[in-house]
């Protein structure tokens, strides 16, 4: 960051300090799609990068804009939060101090879009964290997901074609305290598990399956996971046992955590670099028909969508599987929904219109086939 960059926001700081605590109106409002504009230039679109300079994540705001403007509600620090949560907080700073508050701001409409970036829609609970196992012992995938609103766990039992049943609640609240949720049979003993990161603590959780849902939960680490991001299971060694591949933050590095049935072994560099510039990456199970777990992942400048093949000991060249428009997608996740040995995408639709549906993109063994919806709203 140049000297004058860092003057520019160390006097939005202080007038913003001056300023009085106000809420983001029509006049003080910008759409994702320009806040997009404004993070592609001040973190080049990564919404978890923390470099050290005193300004965190996608919008680079200071530690006291996000507690003064209530941040603190979503995480500890801005870096730690959603996409969402971040430009929530900004629109605040926004209506407060106009978009001089930000040196990207010129050239992106920060100062004359004045959309709302998130319209109010239905009034049914949206979803985050959405991962996928077995976990009613039935051998079909089934879709979990954390109610944002409650905090509770829900698991939606899968049929095998490619539709979900009725929910079941499975963890009755705090689980918005948790992020990354990923699954997969991490101590051995042949059923799904969820793993998930504690954001206050930063450790790693194993939450093991017993058949109709969780029970539990077993430190994996110790600390410093609110510095990854992406984290997904699968066996990526051919060992036959499950691994977490999780994207460090301040390099973007992707790394393999080795299962040992219940704990994990030393990390391995799987990935060089850049891979913090994904904005969602699942292992879906094998989606080439190789045998071979693979990844998937969301690239942030281009809404591409990128399949990584497994090998047996790491990951081959990637695919194109998703030509773009993926950044319109939430969440998503990864598993063989639909029973033929395939793995397959459920991906709820955010923007534009912020539908909040719930979609089936059936993996066809090259790629994936044409979307069907399967979850009306709410999502």
């Amino acid at each position: 960051m140049s000297a004058q960059t860092r003057m520019r926001k160390s006097l939005a700081v202080f007038a913003l300090s001056l300023a009085p605590l106000g809420l983001a109106g029509t006049a003080g409002a910008a759409s994702v799609s320009t806040w997009d504009k404004v993070a592609a230039c001040e973190s080049s679109g990564n919404w978890s990068i923390n470099t050290g300079n005193g300004y965190y994540g996608g919008l680079q705001i200071s530690e006291y804009n996000w507690q003064h403007y209530g941040g603190t509600q979503y995480a500890a620090y801005p870096h730690q939060a959603t996409k969402k949560e971040q430009i929530l907080i900004a629109e605040k700073i926004l209506a407060d101090q106009g978009a001089g508050a930000w040196t990207c701001s010129p050239g992106t409409g920060l100062s004359t879009d004045h959309a709302d970036p998130y319209p109010a829609g239905p009034a049914d609970p949206g979803m985050t964290n959405l991962t996928a196992g077995d976990f009613n012992g039935d051998g079909k995938k089934d879709l979990v997901a954390v109610e944002v609103s409650t905090g509770k766990l829900w698991l939606y039992p899968g049929t095998g074609t490619g539709t979900l049943k009725s929910r079941v609640e499975i963890g009755s609240g705090g689980w918005n305290g948790m992020s990354n949720l990923a699954v997969g049979d991490l101590n051995g003993d042949g059923g799904d598990d969820i793993v998930a990161t504690e954001k206050s603590t930063g450790k790693l959780w194993l939450y093991p399956g017993n058949g109709h849902g969780v029970e539990g939960r077993i430190e994996l680490g110790s600390g410093g996971w609110n510095g990854m991001n992406n984290t997904a299971v699968g066996d990526f060694n051919g060992d036959g046992v499950a691994d977490v591949v999780a994207s460090e933050n301040s390099t973007g590095k992707l790394f393999l955590y080795p299962g040992l049935g219940g704990a994990l072994g030393k990390r391995v560099e799987i990935g060089s670099g850049g891979w913090n510039g994904m904005n969602k990456i699942v292992s879906p199970g094998d989606m080439n028909k190789d045998g071979k777990d693979d990844l998937v992942a969301t690239e942030t400048s281009t809404g591409k969508l990128w399949l990584y093949p497994g090998t047996g000991h790491g990951l081959g060249d990637r695919v194109e599987i998703g030509n773009g428009g993926w950044n319109g997608i939430s969440d998503y996740a990864g598993a063989d929904f639909t029973g033929d040995g395939i793995g397959d995408l459920a991906a709820v639709e955010s923007a534009p219109g912020e539908t909040g549906k719930l979609y089936l993109y059936k993996g066809t063994g090259k790629g994936l086939s044409s979307r069907t919806e399967i979850g009306t709203g709410g999502w």
